[in-house]
């Protein structure tokens, strides 16, 4: 079943869709609670953030959450009409393009939020595109195994780069201090960026469920 190259490209891609989500869902908080603009020595290097609280930077979240209600089902419509490896390329494209907002754009609250907001509406149409891929590309009675190893993939793939995002951020540190540095933040975005792309070109490979039911009815 995981040798099936609808099966195995998907949990690839869920693979690096966890690594693209939830590094920098670890890096927006911590980005935002910077405190700029502070009265100690240390602070006064720190020439980005805002000084969020922790419920504050929640709020930085939301709005991509929000958007994911209404790109969610536009996943399934278009799945429906062209296959559902083009929503899931789609969705992965549009995080691409969310994160790497974040990494050019990063000044202003506002900047923060459109680029959770591009972010938050690629995510779902990657998450529905994939179990929908899942579930064609298996029999019956393995849709629960197989489901259940692609959000295994994804939590692994979060596992990773969360690690890897922390990893930058301790190892680019304004001089002399444990402060991140503004370019440890831009490198973990980019990162990330960089791996939805990928995601999305490995996304164009699947085998579209279509094509493998024409191929199994073939005798």
């Amino acid at each position: 079943m995981l040798a099936r190259r609808p099966v195995l490209l998907t949990n690839l891609t869920g693979l690096i869709t966890g690594f693209a989500l939830f590094g920098s869902f670890v890096l927006v908080p911590n980005f935002v609670e910077a405190p700029r603009g502070l009265s100690d020595s240390v602070a006064r290097m720190v020439d980005y953030g805002f000084g969020a609280t922790s419920t504050q930077a929640g709020l930085y979240l939301l709005p991509g959450a929000l958007a994911g209600f209404l790109s969610g089902p536009v996943a399934g419509v278009l799945g429906r009409r062209y296959g559902s490896k083009w929503p899931l390329s789609l969705g992965m494209l549009l995080v691409s393009a969310g994160i790497a907002l974040l990494a050019l754009l990063h000044d202003r609250p506002w900047q923060i939020v459109l680029g959770m907001l591009v972010l938050g509406c690629g995510a779902p149409f990657a998450f529905a595109a994939m179990a929908k891929i899942i579930v064609d590309s298996v029999r019956p009675v393995e849709t629960g195994v197989a489901t259940g190893v692609n959000t295994v993939m994804r939590t692994i793939g979060g596992v990773i780069g969360g690690q890897l995002g922390a990893a930058i951020l301790t190892a680019d540190t304004i001089g002399g201090t444990s402060v991140p540095a503004e370019s440890a933040f831009a490198t973990a975005f980019w990162m990330s960026a960089a791996a939805a792309g990928l995601g999305a070109i490995l996304a164009v490979f699947i085998t579209s469920s279509r094509r493998r039911q024409a191929a199994l009815s073939i005798p």
